[in-house]
């Protein structure tokens, strides 16, 4: 029997028949892997829309990166301006609690405000994976000092004890008087003088008495002059009060109480009425000379130490140093005497000579802007610290004066000179200006925190958009997948029926 020939087959059924089985493993791994084309170029006019909404995605994962990398160097900014805080609170409730005892030299205050001092430079010294945190620009570089670094010499360099030596020697003076000159009782009055000082020592602010027949003259000139006396006869209790500014701009009245001779014993800062308005000026011009040297050996002496903790802890420039500590001297004793007659400080070449206790960078005005991170399209945020702002280097400087100084028991004014650098070191400490200048940093770092935030929440919403858009071109609908195979498949099957009743055709069944 004669068949009809394969030519006799349609070319255009064979096409389709070739077409559909790609189409069906098409379909096939579509429905397989979820996905419309495993390439670009398989989805034809979406390949643009998918390109463009990969790059939106990949770029807001880099966004995100770095947000979360930043979040969590603030995070731990925080931590240690908190730290500081809890350091600089704690320090009060522990001095609260202690009285004044010796040991190797220091209070129990004392030596908490050392152990404070190495943790507050623990916490500035903070990193981040090997970057830290307060060093300004210079990330690689350890900001602080050591506490022992900063409070010793370091060969011909000075530490803060040196430079608190230094400039108690020139606020105290040679007479140990704080720079002024007392003048003998001459008649019914004797001066107050400053001594050409310049930086140092106290300073005449005001004056006031009550007594009767009272003499108060100034004070008047440059450097001051004033003028006391008794020119009657004071009644008990009456006073003179003399007002003095000291190194750390702090001011200290210095009051005088006249009293009759009732046989009971004088006590200091009281004079006792003579029988003369000179003898009585006498006395007066005695106990304000033994006043004044006690002010000097305790107040004074305090706030000298705080003042060298300011020249020392400088936040710009350099640290200022009593002019002359740089001299060759044959002898000590020559130094000591040129230290003692100083009339300024020096701020030129003194870095080469004394300790930096920073070392980052701050070459920024705005510490903030030292580091600054990209976080969105259009939004920068800055986050940067330095350790040398005021708000770090207050407490680290109050807690280094504090802790830099010893006192002697067999030194009769140790304790009043104690009390006094006690209550400007760690009233300073608790004072709601160092609470509020580290809070005023907490607020910058929090705004930058929200502002990572907020654009994390922007890049969400921005996020699921893309995936959408994404989704849309390239991922495949399972269910339309499936109706198209079926589809096919009948379509597949109804060619493969035509081409097998072809093959068997014969001439016979044709004619």
């Amino acid at each position: 029997m004669t068949t009809i020939s394969s030519s006799l087959y349609s070319p255009s059924l064979l096409k389709a028949m070739a077409n559909n089985n790609a189409k069906l493993q098409d379909l096939s791994e579509q429905l397989a892997s979820g996905k419309v084309s495993s390439t670009y170029a398989g989805l034809g006019t979406g390949r643009d829309v998918a390109l463009a909404m990969k790059a939106k995605l990949t770029q807001l994962d880099s966004y995100d990166g770095v947000g979360a990398t930043v979040g969590t160097r603030i995070a731990v900014m925080n931590t240690v301006v908190d730290g500081l805080d809890t350091i600089a609170s704690e320090i009060a409730s522990f001095d609260s609690s202690a009285s004044y005892s010796l040991s190797g030299g220091q209070t129990a205050t004392q030596s908490q405000a050392g152990a404070y001092l190495n943790e507050a430079i623990s916490y500035l010294n903070s990193d981040v994976d090997g970057r830290y945190l307060f060093s300004g620009a210079s990330t690689d570089t350890e900001p602080v000092l050591s506490a022992e670094e900063i409070l010793s010499d370091d060969g011909d360099k000075a530490g803060l004890k040196t430079v608190i030596y230094e400039r108690g020697l020139a606020d105290l003076g040679a007479d140990g008087r704080g720079r002024l000159d007392v003048s003998e009782a001459s008649g019914a009055s004797f001066t107050v003088s400053e001594e050409e000082s310049g930086d140092f020592g106290f300073k005449l602010s005001s004056a006031s008495s009550s007594l009767t027949g009272g003499v108060v003259e100034g004070p008047t000139g440059d450097p001051a002059t004033l003028t006391l006396g008794v020119d009657g006869t004071p009644s008990d209790g009456q006073t003179v009060t003399v007002t003095l500014t000291l190194p750390d701009g702090s001011t200290e009245d210095l009051t005088l109480t006249a009293r009759t001779d009732d046989g009971a014993e004088l006590q200091d800062g009281e004079f006792l009425i003579g029988a003369t308005p000179e003898e009585t000026t006498a006395n007066l011009q005695a106990a304000f000379d033994s006043s004044l040297q006690t002010l000097a050996d305790t107040s004074l002496t305090a706030a000298s130490a705080v003042a060298a903790g300011n020249d020392f802890f400088t936040s710009d420039g350099e640290p200022a140093r009593v002019t002359g500590f740089d001299g060759t001297y044959a002898t000590d004793a020559e130094r000591i005497a040129a230290l003692q007659s100083a009339t300024s400080l020096d701020t030129t070449g003194t870095a080469d000579l004394t300790v930096a206790w920073y070392r980052g960078d701050d070459a920024t005005s705005d510490p903030r802007d030292a580091a600054t991170a990209k976080i969105a399209d259009g939004v920068t945020v800055s986050y940067g610290a330095q350790a040398n702002e005021s708000a770090f280097a207050n407490v680290i400087k109050s807690l280094a004066v504090l802790s830099a100084t010893t006192f002697s028991a067999s030194d009769a004014n140790a304790e009043a000179r104690y009390e006094a650098l006690r209550e400007r070191t760690v009233g300073a400490l608790s004072s709601t200006e160092t609470s509020s200048a580290l809070q005023s940093v907490a607020s910058d770092l929090a705004i930058a925190n929200t502002s990572i935030e907020a654009a994390g929440d922007r890049h969400d919403a921005a996020r699921a958009l893309a995936e959408d858009a994404l989704s849309g071109v390239v991922d495949a609908d399972s269910d339309e997948v499936t109706v198209k195979i079926l589809a096919l498949q009948s379509s597949i099957e109804a060619s493969y029926s035509v081409a097998a009743t072809l093959k068997s055709l014969s001439l016979v069944n044709y004619l």
